[in-house]
């Protein structure tokens, strides 16, 4: 709130993100290696992606700047926000391996790829607009 020129620079670059992110998903085809079983990626491995993830950077830093005012020390913040955001993460990702699961099993040719794919890329386009209306 102390830098609006910041907010909507930060509003910019996660808007153009995502706008980059669905055009590279709407013109993918069927993921390459269906059905085969890949090495697991290790825990260290994950752990250290996830410094890699700008969406991740983008919804931590504006959840912070949203409810800092609720928390006296930045300790109380992080225990304010970590915890749902772990409880949420844990819940959707498993929802969202088995359902990925399930699709997999669904989609067998390269157009039913391509109409998910393209729809998943617009509906990560529209899911824009709610970060400009607020």
């Amino acid at each position: 709130m102390a830098l609006p020129v910041l907010q909507i620079a930060m509003k910019t670059l996660g808007s153009l993100y995502l706008i980059w992110l669905a055009t590279r998903i709407g013109r993918s085809g069927q993921p390459h290696g269906a059905g085969r079983i890949a090495k697991p990626t290790s825990f260290v491995a994950g752990v250290w992606m996830l410094w890699h993830n700008p969406k991740g950077w983008a919804m931590t830093v504006g959840a912070a700047a949203s409810f800092a005012a609720l928390a006296s020390s930045p300790a109380t913040l992080a225990l304010l926000l970590g915890l749902p955001f772990c409880l949420v993460a844990a819940f959707s990702l498993a929802v969202w391996c088995v359902l990925g699961q399930m699709l997999g099993r669904f989609l067998k040719t390269a157009w039913q790829w391509r109409v998910l794919n393209i729809s998943l890329a617009c509906l990560l386009v529209i899911s824009i607009i709610p970060m400009w209306r607020g």
